[in-house]
């Protein structure tokens, strides 16, 4: 018997990744086919990565990359980092709406609103947000500048209020943060 349990252990997830749609283009835009090579989503996007084993994939469409289901609804839009949707860091990614920032998880569900200007990716638990603030090309990259700065936990609860002007570094271990409050360098603690 544990032999059987072993290799379904194994072969379960060989065979629902074979299950996936698969991508295919048509006259320069890509949809997705069944493995038996029936069409289930149009070729309407300009560019698709493959479906994950949560069974969703990021498409650009409009110029904007999205997350989308097997069944072609739109999940959310995801923050464009290094002209691709946003890494995943310690299991959460930015997504936008309503030009406010957010995290997701691996299914393209919304762990935390989108409630922020811009958001910082989770660094030992801990998230660096800020209202007020833009981003401002600088050279090829971008850089955040104006507005005031807090810090958010996995959960998003806020664990540092939106007041600071800017937050330089966090000590997880200790919990606490240094930062810069009307020109002056101190140190606070970690709600």
């Amino acid at each position: 018997m544990k032999p059987i349990f072993t290799f379904l252990l194994f072969v379960i997830p060989l065979f629902a990744k074979t299950n996936l749609p698969i991508s295919f283009e048509e006259n320069g835009l890509y949809g997705f086919k069944n493995k038996s090579g029936k069409v289930i989503i149009k070729a309407q996007y300009q560019q698709t990565m493959d479906f994950t084993k949560e069974q969703v994939s990021f498409v650009v469409s409009e110029n904007k990359w999205i997350c989308i289901d097997t069944k072609n609804n739109i999940l959310l839009e995801t923050f464009v980092y290094d002209n691709g949707p946003d890494y995943y860091s310690e299991n959460l990614a930015r997504f936008v709406e309503n030009k406010k920032i957010g995290f997701f998880d691996s299914y393209c569900k919304k762990q935390i609103p989108a409630k922020y200007d811009f958001g910082f990716p989770f660094e030992n638990g801990y998230s660096i947000v800020c209202n007020g603030c833009e981003s401002k090309l600088d050279g090829e990259h971008t850089k955040i500048v104006g507005g005031k700065f807090g810090v958010i936990n996995r959960k998003g609860k806020m664990v540092l209020p939106i007041e600071y002007d800017s937050i330089n570094a966090i000590d997880a271990k200790k919990k606490v943060a240094n930062v810069m409050k009307d020109q002056k360098k101190i140190t606070v603690n970690l709600q």
